[in-house]
Formats: structure tokens, C-alpha cells, sequence
């Protein structure tokens, strides 16, 4: 297959997933983003060019992850507890509270795991970063550096100033995998600053895929406070009727939330932009592809 086609193909699939989550056709954007990565996989790993092969197998094994991560979303999809739920006029009871409890734990469960295999592949794209040719150039690094704490202050303040003390440690034992996946995704963007580049591919690329990590952090994060505050009220401290209208809207106010369309366009733009940009900017000179600019 010609390298032309290879990212015609991404982008008529990476095209049809975003469509999909404009009209919220969840799973069938899942699928689209699935192939999408299987074929940006294909373009790293096997389209000629200069790049070393060590950059190319971590490039393809980190999009082979990212194609990973919605297969393991449209399992929890379908392991979804039809029945779980409450409908009611007085506040529910325990065994409502319950069920709603082992829902929200199982929901959790998956959406820790999809994160597990996120950090993977960031950790991946960002070794491909960190195998680039060092170029500092002082205004890149700057502008890098600068986007890394904003976008850290901005994890800081999206979720955890809403959190008790005592609540801390459990929360970041049970949100670990988007922590890590966030501070992968922030010191990917740094080294791109501080690596060769071509039209600043690699450094838009690591700031997608870093803005991505930070969301799929936010999200888990809100899933484990809502489960925790199921849990305060099946133990009796918090009042039901008040926790079940609020407990699932998120319970540390507003998150780094995007639109399913803006969301399904960064998860795919970042790590397509990240292969051009890597592939590029290991050309060595006299080939016609600048190893900076």
C-alpha cells in the first residue's frame, strides 16, 4: 500500500469516528478510532523513510495501544448493567444505592483499565520523543514549557482542590493510571521542545496527546469521586436523596470536558501528528526533509 493511501485510509477512518461521535453513535466511532490507529500503526512501522527502527517500533506499538484503548471501551460498553438504575419519588434505598454502587464499580473498573493501556501507549510515543536528535531552539522550549504548567495547573485545579484531605491518598490509589498517563503525556510535550522538528509537528503532536491524557485523568477521576460518593451514602453520610441528583454529575466541580467529536478529532490528531513529525524529523541532511524548522 503507497503511503499516500496509508494516510488516505486514516483519514477517511479517522473522518467517520469523529462523524459518529457528532451524532453520538458511540460505538461506531470506537470502531472507526480503533481502525484508524491499526492503520497509523501500519504507516509507522513499515512506510520507507530514514527514521531509525527503534523509533518506528515504539511509534507502532504505542498506536497499536491507542487502537487498544477503544476495543477495551466497547467491552465496557457491552458489559454495561442494563437494569442498573433508580427511579423513585421518595429517596432510594439500600438496595437500590447497591446496585447502583456494583454498576458504577464495574464502569470504573474499565475505565481504569482503558487508562492503563492509554499510559502504556504515551509512555510509547513519548520514548519516540525522547529518541529524536537533540535542537534546542529557545522560543520552542519556551512555548513548551510554558504549555506543560498550564496544562498542569489546569489538571491541579479541575478536580483535586475539590478534594477532602482524608480523601486524598485513596484518590490517587484509585485514579493512578490517568495521573501517570497525564504526567507521561506533560514530559512529552517538554522533550518536544528540546528535540528536532519539522514545522513543529511533534511539538502540536505531544500537545494533543498531553491534552488528551489530562482529559481521560479528568474523567476517571470524576468516576471514582462519583463512586465514592455512592459509598458515603450507602454508609449513612451523606443524605440519598441530595447524593443520587449529584453523585454521577461529577462531585468536585467542573472538568476538563470536551465535546465527543473535539475529543475523538485530539485522540486522533495528536499521535497522527506525532509519527509525521518523529518520521520527519529524523531525515538526516541532504534528503530534502529538514531535520528542524
Amino acid at each position: 500500500m503507497r503511503l499516500s493511501k496509508v494516510w488516505l485510509v486514516f483519514g477517511v477512518t479517522g473522518a467517520l469516528a469523529v462523524a459518529a461521535a457528532t451524532v453520538s453513535a458511540t460505538e461506531v466511532s470506537l470502531r472507526c478510532a480503533a481502525v484508524a490507529f491499526v492503520v497509523l500503526a501500519w504507516r509507522a512501522a513499515a512506510g520507507a523513510g530514514p527514521a531509525p527502527r527503534r523509533l518506528r517500533w515504539l511509534l507502532a506499538a504505542g498506536c497499536v495501544l491507542f487502537a487498544a484503548v477503544p476495543l477495551v471501551q466497547l467491552a465496557a460498553i457491552a458489559d454495561r448493567t442494563a437494569d442498573a438504575g433508580w427511579f423513585g419519588y421518595g429517596p432510594p434505598g439500600n438496595a437500590e444505592l447497591t446496585a447502583l454502587l456494583e454498576a458504577a464499580c464495574r464502569a470504573l473498573d474499565w475505565e481504569r483499565t482503558a487508562a492503563g493501556v492509554r499510559l502504556g501507549a504515551v509512555v510509547l510515543l513519548t520514548g519516540a520523543v525522547y529518541g529524536l536528535p537533540g535542537a534546542r531552539r529557545r522560543g520552542r522550549v519556551v512555548a513548551t514549557v510554558v504549555g506543560a504548567v498550564v496544562l498542569g495547573a489546569g489538571i491541579v485545579a479541575d478536580r483535586w482542590l475539590g478534594i477532602d484531605l482524608d480523601r486524598l491518598v485513596p484518590a490517587v490509589r484509585g485514579v493512578w493510571p490517568g495521573l501517570l498517563a497525564a504526567a507521561a503525556g506533560i514530559a512529552g510535550l517538554v522533550l518536544a521542545g528540546r528535540r528536532a522538528d519539522h514545522r513543529w509537528l511533534v511539538v502540536a503532536g505531544a500537545a494533543l496527546v498531553a491534552v488528551a491524557a489530562a482529559v481521560t485523568q479528568s474523567d476517571l477521576t470524576g468516576s471514582w469521586l462519583s463512586v465514592a460518593a455512592l459509598a458515603d451514602a450507602i454508609c449513612g453520610t451523606t443524605q440519598p436523596a441530595i447524593m443520587v441528583s449529584t453523585a454521577m454529575s461529577g462531585a468536585a466541580g467542573p472538568s476538563l470536558d470536551l465535546d465527543p467529536a473535539l475529543a475523538a478529532a485530539v485522540l486522533l490528531a495528536g499521535p497522527a501528528l506525532l509519527v509525521a513529525g518523529v518520521l520527519r524529523a529524523t531525515a538526516p541532511p541532504g534528503t530534502g526533509e529538514p531535520q528542524d524548522g
